[in-house]
């Protein structure tokens, strides 16, 4: 065989590793779409816990409140102190307003979201239902429940 037609079974020279760049470059577009996805389910997970927190804070409110109903402070001042064991440095205060109504107001250690802004908006007007009207702290998060003696 003669040079020329050695040329000609192999093809032309500018053709040759491209299949390996396509593959380098399919290789790194699919290990950008798994740290992408990766990173989706752990900012899914961060929610689950917020949500989770926030549904617990509920369920104490409640529970609170149906203990104030009860005659005697004990079952209220119980659950009072068992809002830190159900959220995070949970704080709860019951404040009576004029009449019958008063309100609950639950305030925990909020989870670092990366989504949420830095400053965190008021939380469900529970600023308005603490105490003297005190702003709520930053990083904590609150549940404010008004029930009727």
């Amino acid at each position: 065989m003669n040079a020329r037609n050695r040329r000609l079974l192999r093809g032309p020279r500018s053709g040759r590793g491209v299949a390996l760049l396509e593959v380098a470059l399919a290789m790194v577009i699919m290990s950008m779409c798994g740290l992408g996805l990766l990173g989706a389910q752990l900012g899914l997970a961060r929610h689950a816990l917020a949500s989770a927190a926030r549904a617990r804070a509920a369920f104490a409110a409640d529970a609170i409140a149906e203990a104030a109903l009860e005659t005697g402070a004990a079952p209220r001042d119980q659950w009072k102190a068992r809002a830190a064991v159900i959220v995070p440095e949970g704080r709860a205060t019951v404040s009576g307003t004029a009449g019958t109504a008063s309100f609950v107001v639950l305030t925990w250690a909020a989870f670092r979201d990366e989504a949420a802004p830095r400053a965190l908006p008021s939380a469900d007007g529970c600023e308005n239902t603490q105490s003297g009207g005190a702003a709520l702290a930053q990083g904590r998060a609150c549940i404010a429940l008004a029930f009727v003696q």
